[in-house]
């Protein structure tokens, strides 16, 4: 695969689509619930979509950088300034919206309220590291700080991640400091018992408890990048897909304890989704069957990361409005429900990346070719003045 070929590859925005589908069938199963057990697990397990699109953000965002860093001047501040507003104005966006719908009052993941200092410090991205503010200010803006910090340390860390070897060694690191953030979190934050939840969530929900998944999505881009036989792609990707299907759905067929693989599928169950996810990737990327590459998934994944950020307004709507109730408790109705969602929610984001990612997007690019331009122009002046 040719790495200044990526915009020709509808397979990443298909992956986004699948993840955003995901993402939603958790949230709205929350508010319409299907009476079947193995349904609802799907269901619940649709918050592995968030895992989705790390993959799929590691991938991409491998292909462009060392795409890009091999002709531009200051690749690191592009790099930077790019990542900046894609994101930015609509997550600014989200902050307005539900500040003003919320209001800072307390809730479950801000049990003592929103204090003044939640706004700026999620305004600059920062809200990651508290256990808070990572969820507080804007609903699901746990991901968008994950991110961004994943963001802030790629350029820093591809350049020693050359191959396959390589990239074990830093998953390794990756598992080891996911394990001690798990040690060291309850040392640094203090919280009554009534408030431990926070904790147990903050160990999944940051950084450091979702690294390894980014760094099995670097995986993905090193094995696409050697263009390996796609005879061998098939016959071992789709040998790890079999084993590590098996090993994310062991929670619903619950194998016998001695199972020989036992250790395996009781890793935590997002490290095997960002495996999972991975060679799904892989194989999408060889074989992009129309089932899962087409029309619909590639627009969802276009408006995925605005439907990401209004979803959840929907859904509160949803509730406030009493559309929600209107649902009995059943699997049409839960599924119906679910799609109802999938709907306004592609509505609402499609006017959202019209006018809000898109243009900022193009300002980004508009900056960053200024300032290509400006460093051309001093490199060349100062050429001429050293003649």
């Amino acid at each position: 695969m040719l790495q200044s070929d990526i915009k020709k590859y509808a397979f990443i925005d298909a992956l986004r689509g699948m993840a955003i589908l995901g993402v939603i069938l958790v949230h709205s199963s929350q508010l319409v619930a299907p009476t079947n057990a193995t349904l609802l697990w799907v269901m619940r397990e649709g918050a592995r979509g968030v895992q989705l699109f790390f993959v799929a953000s590691a991938l991409t965002l491998c292909m462009s950088w060392l795409t890009r860093s091999s002709y531009e001047n200051f690749p690191i501040r592009n790099f930077y300034i790019r990542r900046f507003f894609r994101i930015a104005p609509m997550f600014y966006i989200a902050i307005l919206i539900y500040i003003s719908m919320k209001g800072v009052s307390s809730s479950y993941w801000s049990s003592n309220g929103i204090e003044w200092w939640f706004v700026p410090v999620t305004a600059a991205f920062l809200h990651g590291f508290h256990p808070e503010t990572i969820i507080s200010v804007v609903p699901g803006g746990w991901s968008i700080a994950v991110e961004m910090s994943f963001y802030f340390i790629l350029p820093f860390l591809l350049p020693h991640i050359k191959s396959i070897k390589s990239c074990s060694f830093f998953l390794i690191i990756s598992i080891v400091l996911s394990g001690l953030n798990m040690l060291l979190v309850p040392r640094i934050f203090s919280y009554p018992e009534s408030q431990q939840y926070l904790l147990k969530n903050f160990y999944y929900l940051n950084f450091l408890g979702q690294l390894p998944v980014f760094i099995i999505g670097i995986f993905c881009y090193l094995i696409l990048r050697e263009k390996y036989p796609l005879k061998q792609i098939a016959i071992v990707g789709g040998s790890f897909f079999a084993i590590l299907l098996l090993a994310f759905l062991y929670p619903v067929f619950k194998l016998p304890g001695h199972f020989i693989t036992d250790k395996l599928f009781k890793l935590p169950h997002h490290f095997i989704a960002g495996g999972l996810f991975s060679v799904f990737a892989l194989l999408l990327a060889n074989w992009p069957i129309r089932l899962s590459v087409n029309r619909i998934t590639t627009t969802l994944g276009k408006l995925s990361f605005s439907m990401y950020l209004t979803h959840f307004a929907i859904l509160t709507y949803f509730s406030m409005l009493g559309f929600s109730d209107i649902f009995p408790k059943s699997n049409i109705a839960s599924l119906l429900h679910f799609l109802c969602v999938v709907l306004v929610t592609a509505v609402v984001s499609s006017f959202f990346y019209k006018y809000i990612e898109k243009p900022g997007i193009a300002l980004g690019k508009r900056v960053i070719e200024k300032l290509e331009q400006e460093a051309a122009r001093n490199h060349i002046a100062g050429n001429q003045l050293s003649t």
